[in-house]
């Protein structure tokens, strides 16, 4: 079983992803996070192996929030996910630590389950 934090700033977008997730049965959604401040104190407790990380977040954006996970819990996998699909936005999240980047546009069901198993996958 995958265990799976969500972080994004909408409760809607984190619903959607959710539900996505749910009809995979190797995919736990564990926790969601509204900010990026939320995402360290969840941390410890929630012990997840994937986190889906946004980018435009109050308080700390994803690229400073997926820096801080690495440099906390280097095991845990991050993958960026934004409206913000150009290059310099993927660059930023890579650089930082995550092991991928989905664009909210293009991310289906498919996609994101994709995205998630190969994390581990390269292992």
């Amino acid at each position: 079983m995958i265990k799976v934090l969500l972080v994004d700033d909408s409760a809607i977008i984190r619903k959607a992803i959710k539900t996505t997730l749910s009809k995979n049965s190797e995919i736990q959604v564990i926790g969601e996070c509204k900010d990026g401040s939320e995402v360290i104190s969840f941390l410890q407790d929630l012990k997840p192996d994937v986190i889906l990380m946004d980018y435009r977040m109050p308080l700390l954006n994803g690229i400073e929030t997926t820096k801080l996970v690495k440099d906390l819990f280097p095991e845990i996998k991050v993958i960026g996910f934004s409206c913000n699909d150009d290059l310099t936005t993927k660059e930023a999240f890579l650089k930082n630590g995550a092991v991928g980047f989905l664009s909210k546009y293009e991310a289906n069901s498919n996609i994101l389950i994709k995205e998630i198993n190969n994390c581990f996958s390269v292992m």
